[in-house]
């Protein structure tokens, strides 16, 4: 079964197009990176699938059932880490995090044990501090704890592990991975193309104005060391990217 199908999704602002046109299917069960250069449309394209924004026009399915903003219980369903992390900065971590699993229908045990075993694991034990006095990268594995705090049966996050120290972003991957072994899909953005390759099973490319250029299997880059496209072998997932959406070689006469 597919965990997401997007059918010819269209996200205009005005006279402006930011997705036009986008079909997509990503298998349940694993961990999928959705990749494109800046204002490609991947943030777009998530918020549509999130329910943060409307569609233009367009059919989206999130495990096998029509998806619209108003689909409460499909979000229930859902974690979600959007890149403006969309935190209550004057709350404390563990406030947050409490009102997070309430809202997802936890029992006040369940929430009480969670919240507590998240903030220990991500070392956000301080209860002194409101989010608003929290780091960048401690604001983001809140962001974190509370899209999985209720295990999702699928996983949407936008840039995860810009910021997060590397212990922090080890953990995190070491989660994701668990999440799949139990048959729950990872949805993902990441400039990092490194960790995408070794942490993804399929990757989508996209270019502006939200338009898919390549889907396919990047496990192929361990099994036969080369993926085959448009007369060209690429032997990582970079090269490939740079290909797709167009690398630039520019001269600074003073560097």
């Amino acid at each position: 079964m597919d965990a997401i199908r997007i059918e010819n999704l269209v996200k205009k602002y005005g006279g402006v197009t930011a997705v036009d046109g986008l079909s997509l299917s990503v298998p349940a069960g694993m961990v999928f990176g959705f990749l494109g250069p800046n204002g490609s449309g991947k943030s777009t394209t998530i918020g549509c699938l999130t329910g943060l924004l409307d569609p233009t026009a367009g059919n989206i399915q999130i495990l096998g059932q029509r998806f619209t903003a108003e689909s409460a219980a499909l979000k229930r369903r859902m974690g979600v880490m959007p890149e403006t992390l969309g935190l209550f900065e004057p709350l404390r971590a563990h406030e947050f995090l409490g009102f997070v699993g309430r809202m997802y229908g936890l029992e006040e045990t369940t929430t009480r044990k969670r919240v507590g075993e998240l903030l220990d694991a991500l070392e956000l034990t301080d209860g002194s501090k409101t989010l608003a006095e929290y780091s960048t990268g401690m604001r983001k594995r809140v962001a974190f704890a509370a899209a999985v705090i209720h295990a999702p049966e699928v996983l949407f996050l936008d840039e995860p592990f810009e910021s997060i120290d590397p212990a922090g972003v080890a953990l995190m991957k070491q989660w994701l991975h668990r999440l799949v072994e139990q048959g729950r899909t990872v949805f993902m953005t990441s400039h990092v193309l490194e960790t995408v390759e070794r942490l993804c099973q399929e990757v989508a490319i996209i270019a502006a104005p939200g338009k898919l250029v390549w889907h396919g299997d990047i496990t192929t880059f361990g099994r036969e060391g080369a993926i085959s496209y448009d007369g060209k072998e690429f032997d990582a997932l970079e090269p490939l990217f740079l290909h797709l959406t167009g690398e630039k070689h520019v001269e600074l006469g003073w560097l």
